[in-house]
């Protein structure tokens, strides 16, 4: 699953892990982001301005049954689902301030777990579903986090001068990928989950960006615009066997694997 601009306007597709079998999910005139796969594989979680305004919107595998979550005056993105698919955390700008939210997945009992002055954005939860994590900045700078659940106990995983962003737990809870500009360039890296022996995947002079896990943790799937424009690739979990899964002249960004090998 991923965001395609290709036929005018952002919109969700699904392919093969191979690349093969691109097929649009969504259609209509305004912009569909962002999806994540719930993980029993039958859901999909999408950010949409479909009616006026970003907030989060659920539809089947195959496109049908639109239900939309939210509907603040705000903007609300970045759906993320639990791993038993009770529950989808987001972040919204509704109190003020860009802050990480949790809903019950019919989107009943919204409820705010972070208050900041910051910027909390892109939840991504453990397997366990004990924790989430984000970037925040409320410490000066683009930083990579970790809470409970709940919202207690957040703990700061990175700590250097550069941005860290968007992370995304490893199958096995062992294992979160981000991307960071910490050597001057935007790339893919992978550390423990306390923080630890940060490892840089990817390096070349593009973008690289919005790191996924395939559901055996043996591969990463990323987007980046190192050959003129925003492309999907995949490679090993070590960052060797780099291979390019989608070739058109616009953007393709935001993917995201299902537990049972869908993309």
């Amino acid at each position: 699953m991923f965001e395609s601009y290709r036929d005018g306007n952002a919109e969700l597709y699904l392919m093969n892990p191979d690349g093969s079998g691109q097929t649009r999910l969504t259609n209509n005139s305004t912009g569909d982001q962002n999806p994540s796969w719930s993980a029993d594989c039958k859901k999909i979680a999408f950010h949409s301005n479909r009616d006026g305004n970003n907030d989060v919107y659920v539809i089947d595998a195959d496109g049908s049954n639109l239900r939309r979550l939210t509907s603040s005056a705000a903007t609300d993105q970045n759906a993320a689902w639990s791993p038993e698919g009770s529950k989808i955390a987001f972040w919204s700008a509704r109190d003020g301030n860009n802050e990480i939210y949790v809903m019950d997945s019919d989107g009943s009992n919204q409820t705010r777990l972070t208050v900041n002055p910051g910027v909390d954005q892109l939840p991504a939860w453990s397997p366990d579903g004990r924790k989430i994590a984000f970037f925040s900045t409320r410490d000066g700078n683009t930083e990579i986090y970790a809470m409970d659940a709940g919202g207690s106990n957040v703990t700061r995983l990175t700590d250097n001068p550069a941005r860290d962003f968007n992370p995304f737990w490893s199958p096995d809870g062992r294992k979160i990928a981000f991307w960071s500009d910490r050597d001057g360039n935007q790339e893919i890296y992978v550390m423990n989950t306390d923080g630890s022996s940060p490892l840089r995947l990817t390096n070349n002079p593009g973008r690289d960006a919005n790191p996924s896990w395939s559901p055996d943790g043996a591969r990463v799937i990323f987007w980046s615009d190192r050959d003129g424009d925003e492309e999907i690739y995949i490679m090993n979990a070590d960052g060797s066997n780099l291979v390019q899964l989608t070739d058109n002249a616009f953007r393709d960004v935001a993917p995201d694997w299902c537990g049972d090998g869908k993309m």
